[in-house]
């Protein structure tokens, strides 16, 4: 028994000490000691050269190519800006002497618009390289004269250039503020001196008339013969028209309708002539009912015969 317990009783100390020891293992494991707390302090307040040494030579690298490598590519892309100019120059040279230089300029449609003037949109010389001639920059130049409406520019062989232009077409005199000038359908002025030749063209007045102008002439287009008495169209309101008749008289048109107000007077004219009675006025912005004003002759004269007839 004593001899057993003596070997149990140097088993049981032995036991609790490794137990005791793996404990103190893992504590410091878990817990690290201030040594190594103060060194990672340290290591984090330290520099990136010192903390990560790679990294920062790599850095470094980077910037000292960069620092290298733009005024390399500005010097670079200056030659070759440089470069292309000089191979440009000696293309246009090399085509001029082939033969390929501006020797025409050849125009289509062109009526109001002067040679003169296309010439100088164009911007073109004659001998001029024909490659250095840009149509595009030509067309938008061209258009921006009032008469031309659109143009068409080619380089054609042979050293010539094609012009076609559309002009726009005269629609009426435009009154305003006590001026004329001459109006397209899009309201565009063509011109404002030398308006005696235009002297055919129907009159509008009114701020907003070249715009509501193009849907009356329409209209009164279904009667020519009735149209060429109409003096003048002139805008009321910015609603409508009144139109003033060779013989004086005023003829007030709906805002609405006027087709059939136009046809309406057509009409009475053709039927009953009453353009040639005493009437300063025809108002026909009623659609069923027409309203028409006498002279002051006229009132005294039927006065005068309403009185005859009461005295008899």
């Amino acid at each position: 028994m004593d001899g057993g317990g003596g070997r149990m009783r140097l088993l049981i100390p032995s036991a609790l000490w490794r137990r005791l020891f793996s404990q103190r293992r893992n504590q410091r494991k878990k817990a690290p000691s201030a040594r190594t707390a103060r060194t990672k302090r340290t290591m984090r307040k330290a520099p990136l050269r010192t903390r990560h040494p790679v990294l920062w030579k790599a850095r470094l690298g980077f910037l000292l190519m960069a620092v290298v490598a733009v005024p390399g590519w500005l010097l670079f892309s200056q030659q070759a800006a440089e470069l292309g100019r000089d191979l440009r120059g000696r293309a246009i040279n090399l085509s001029a002497n082939a033969g390929f230089i501006i020797h025409d300029v050849l125009m289509e449609g062109r009526s109001e618009t002067t040679r003169a003037a296309v010439l100088a949109a164009l911007s073109v010389t004659y001998g001029q390289p024909l490659v250095t001639f840009d149509p595009e920059t030509a067309r938008e130049r061209l258009e921006s004269i009032s008469w031309v409406k659109n143009a068409t520019i080619e380089r054609r062989l042979g050293g010539t250039i094609y012009v076609r232009i559309t002009e726009r077409r005269p629609m009426a005199l435009w009154q305003r503020k006590g001026r004329f000038v001459v109006v397209d359908e899009d309201g565009m002025i063509l011109a404002r001196d030398g308006l005696g030749r235009f002297s055919d063209l129907p009159l509008i007045v009114g701020d907003d008339a070249p715009q509501h102008a193009p849907e009356l002439l329409t209209v009164m287009s279904s009667g020519p013969d009735l149209k060429k008495r109409v003096m003048a169209a002139i805008r009321v309101g910015r609603r409508r028209w009144d139109l003033q008749l060779d013989a004086g008289i005023r003829v007030r048109l709906p805002v609405e309708n006027q087709k059939q107000a136009w046809e309406t007077l057509r009409k009475l004219e053709q039927r009953h002539e009453i353009l040639t009675r005493d009437v300063v006025a025809i108002d026909l912005r009623l659609p069923d009912m027409m309203v028409m004003q006498l002279s002051a002759e006229a009132m005294e004269k039927l006065r005068e015969h309403e009185e005859e007839g009461r005295d008899t």
